[in-house]
């Protein structure tokens, strides 16, 4: 039923929104619809059943899975929205029945960045009530942060608070298995399918530790691009052609400048996407993992025994398939029943959580292994104890225009003692010393980053914060507003340890500086002098130039920690919006979320 007309300026969803709630509207108050509108003698429509999908999404696999759920939803008949949360306002979510909620957990435990503004009303005070609200709330994350699925958690038990009722219990997932979220969806289906919210809410899902993805495959639009043939379950067997140290004598970091050679994959990506590589363990590792079960002595015929439902060795498993770095909850209660006296299974009181954490620290599956003596293993069973190996993403550091058929990486590898024994990053250290050049696949993918990208209009400035490996992506964006000719002015702040041994890409940044390319260029080097500066430091001592270039228009981006330097440079950021710019902390703070909303403040932060 079309009240709306095709050439009105509005996107599917909004018109059938639209369309549907002006066909409702009317029945109301003529108690039918008018004749152009509906055959005579017909039927009255029902009102219609609308469903609202918010999603928060930094690198697009909410997004992508928030598309996912609004197209079942209007096979099943209801009218959808799908909105950003951050476009939806405190009256629009007061006003709505059903609300779905897909959202990631970005940096330290917080939001992402097209969710953070929808975080900060719904904490207020002043949040309505939102008894007639009826929602769930799905949650992507990663274990190996501390706030797993932090943002997710946090907007469910508010949305509680404030009184809406609960479809079905939060799903919390990992990873890239889709099954958790299937079983979700239907849980979601079936709750809005009965009659009553009393009954509705009875209808729950237990968290799934495992794990969920999905990939984007369409625009904000509503074209969507051709699939692409590689990705996380098929990733395309790159060839590295080197591991450069970037890092000069004495310094005590090794980060590397990788690059891939994509061959006839005709993979493509945008400067701003980040590359998902699939790594492999140690080798090391596995012998000492081997050890550690008591398989050493049964040779090579225990390695080659199925452990996985696609005929997948022991060997193969543990090289390729599970995470050996960081022992699973499973594994760790399973080791603590079979050996209820030993160190681990006191660790594991429940009272004794912060002990556990804190022992973790460090510590991977050959340390579970040993902290529990006597706890056999078998072999049948560590499939459903080990945790999945899952790729690691990295902001690519290359633009395609300048580099066809190429992708860089910027990687910082993991080296340190621990508990008398040496650990060494699963990735990093994977490229820098076990991958050989031109020999060695490097299954690769790419996982697009719609929210971090250059802006459309290349006469707009950018102001570039990227410390350490943050470095990255901006030496993309650089060298694709260089191929297209960019005339917006740019400005980079790095920064690292030492000028003399840890100035990543100086080589290329000092000559774009130099002609004038690179308008600005501000260094930080921590230990140069006896006080420490940071790039938020000398993001403070130009203040006034800062906040006339965003008076200008300018685009501001951040990349690399998110537990402290992130943190700090947006704080840095207010204070030269209250300073320079003249504004209150509460207008600085009404600033701020203006240019995220705007896409003007972007951040890519791990």
């Amino acid at each position: 039923m079309n009240i709306v007309p095709e050439t009105a300026p509005f996107s599917r969803e909004q018109r059938a929104w639209l369309n549907g709630f002006l066909a409702a509207s009317l029945f109301d108050r003529l108690g039918a619809l008018p004749s152009k509108v509906a055959p005579s003698g017909s039927q009255p429509p029902a009102p219609p059943r609308c469903l609202w999908v918010g999603y928060g999404s930094q690198s697009g696999s909410a997004s992508g899975l928030a598309r996912k759920l609004a197209k079942s939803a209007e096979s099943k008949g209801f009218v959808v929205t799908v909105r950003e949360l951050n476009q939806i306002t405190q009256e629009e979510l007061a006003a709505q029945e059903r609300l779905l909620v897909v959202t990631s957990t970005w940096g330290d435990g917080e939001p992402p960045d097209n969710a953070s503004a929808f975080w900060s009303r719904l904490s207020e005070e002043s949040a309505p009530r939102l008894e007639s609200l009826r929602y769930s709330v799905l949650g992507l994350g990663d274990r190996n942060y501390a706030d797993f699925c932090g943002a997710a958690r946090r907007i469910d038990e508010r949305l509680a608070a404030l009184g809406a009722g609960c479809l079905v219990a939060r799903a919390e997932c990992d990873g890239g298995d889709q099954t958790p979220f299937a079983a979700w969806a239907d849980a979601v289906w079936l709750s809005l399918a009965t009659k009553s919210a009393a009954s509705a809410t009875e209808v729950s899902v237990i968290p799934v530790p495992g794990p969920v993805t999905a990939w984007v495959t369409a625009q904000e639009s509503e074209v969507a691009p051709p699939a692409c043939l590689w990705t996380r379950r098929n990733p395309y067997p790159a060839r590295l052609r080197m591991a450069r140290r970037l890092n000069g004598a004495g310094s005590a970091k090794d980060t590397r400048h990788i690059e891939l050679v994509l061959g006839d994959s005709s993979l493509a990506y945008e400067v701003g996407d980040a590359l998902g590589v699939q790594p492999s363990n140690d080798p090391a590792l596995v012998a000492e993992v081997v050890d550690a079960l008591g398989l050493g002595s049964m040779g090579s015929e225990s390695l080659g025994t199925p452990v996985l439902e696609d005929s997948v060795s022991l060997q193969e498993a543990l090289m390729t398939r599970w995470i050996l770095t960081q022992p699973s909850p499973a594994l760790l209660k399973r080791l603590a029943e079979r050996a209820p006296g030993s160190l681990l299974a006191g660790l594991l009181e429940s009272s004794r959580r912060s002990d556990l954490e804190s022992w973790l620290m460090g510590r991977d599956v050959v340390d579970a292994l040993k902290a529990a003596p006597g706890a056999r293993i078998e072999v049948a069973e560590l499939g459903s104890l080990m945790r999945p190996l899952s790729p690691r993403l990295y902001s690519i550091a290359s633009s395609l225009k300048a580099y066809p058929g190429e992708v860089h990486l910027t990687v910082g590898t993991v080296r340190y003692e621990a508990h008398g024994r040496s650990r060494h990053g699963v990735a990093s250290c994977w490229l820098a010393d076990r991958v050989v050049p031109g020999e060695t696949p490097v299954p690769v993918f790419v996982q697009v980053s719609r929210h971090f990208r250059p802006p459309t209009d290349s006469s707009r400035p950018i102001i570039m914060v990227g410390p350490g490996t943050g470095i990255a992506p901006f030496r993309a964006f650089l060298q694709e507003r260089r191929a297209i000719g960019a005339p917006g002015k740019n400005w980079l702040f790095f920064g690292d340890q030492r000028h003399s041994s840890d100035y990543l890409y100086a080589s290329e940044l000092d000559p774009l500086h130099r002609d004038g390319f690179l308008t600005r260029l501000d260094l930080a080097f921590s230990r140069d002098q006896e006080s420490k500066v940071y790039v938020q430091d000398r993001m403070r001592e130009q203040s006034q130039a800062l906040w006339q270039w965003l008076e200008e228009g300018a685009h501001f981006y951040v990349c690399g920690d998110a537990r402290r330097m992130a943190k700090d440079v947006e704080e840095a950021l207010r204070t030269v919006i209250q300073t320079a710019g003249g504004r209150s902390e509460d207008q600085a703070l009404e600033y701020l979320e203006t240019l995220q909303s705007e896409g003007r403040y972007q951040k890519d932060v791990y």
